[in-house]
């Protein structure tokens, strides 16, 4: 079946092309080269890869000035049945707080030492790059790992936080008696934060969701958004929006 053109979006359509010649070319690529290869001009090329890459579709080295295929087009593996399940039964509620508050909500579960975003709906506006599906992050640097730790016993969060934490920005907590105090606070509240600590110009608020049968964390819920739209009473107040979601959640029979 043919296509009508009429109803073809170029930029979108030019987008996929950079993204064709990145795939079939087995090295990263210059700017100049993408340009040529696509019959676009520099500025343009340039406008529609920096757009790839907020989507985490392509990747650029600093230091070499090219472009590579991004992590998000490589294939991630399957979700467990149990993180397929948690999805599928929060997704309504993170609709909701989206509509609520307009700014990009995820959910998360922790692997390891880290935290694996599961669900994400992004704000009506494009602020900043978001995280995507799959995508891992320290549980120590952001608030939705700092949400999960508030449920897990000394022992646990003693082998979840390493010694030695590395920085992921200026504002990373990397003191570990800090760190642990910061996770008493976040318990005694019901929601933790994180104040640029793992991207700069974002900060983010999370409320952990406790397994009906052990009161365990199994996943969080953060609201992200930029920092200047995210002063610290608007952020308690999502904490306490959150609180009230989770609460409902686990009192409504979800998650069994």
């Amino acid at each position: 079946m043919s296509l009508d053109p009429r109803y073809v979006v170029i930029p979108v359509h030019k987008s996929m092309q950079l993204l064709d010649v990145l795939e079939a070319s087995d090295q990263p690529m210059a700017l100049s080269d993408l340009a040529a290869r696509t019959a676009l001009p520099k500025t343009t090329a340039f406008r529609y890869l920096y757009t790839l890459r907020a989507s985490r579709l392509v990747d650029y080295d600093e230091h070499t000035e090219r472009y590579s295929v991004g992590p998000r087009l490589a294939t991630a593996p399957p979700l467990p049945e149990r993180a397929r399940r948690i999805r599928e039964q929060v997704h309504p509620a993170l609709r909701r707080l989206q509509r609520q508050f307009n700014e990009t909500v995820n959910l998360a579960i922790r692997d390891g030492c880290d935290i694996v975003y599961i669900d994400i709906v992004g704000s009506s506006r494009l602020q900043r790059a978001e995280a995507a599906i799959g995508k891992r992050d320290p549980l120590y640097s952001t608030a939705l790992g700092k949400a999960i730790l508030t449920g897990l016993r000394a022992e646990e969060i003693e082998r979840a936080v390493p010694e030695r934490i590395e920085p992921r920005t200026p504002h990373t907590i990397t003191d570990r008696e800090r760190l642990l105090q910061e996770i008493e606070r976040s318990a005694r509240r019901r929601y933790a934060l994180d104040l640029e600590e793992n991207e700069l110009g974002a900060c983010c608020v999370a409320a952990p969701i406790a397994s009906p049968e052990t009161g365990e964390p199994i996943a969080a819920i953060s609201i992200s958004g930029r920092s200047e739209l995210m002063p610290m009473e608007t952020l308690d107040r999502m904490g306490r929006v959150l609180n009230r979601t989770v609460h409902s959640l686990r009192e409504g029979g979800l998650l069994q």
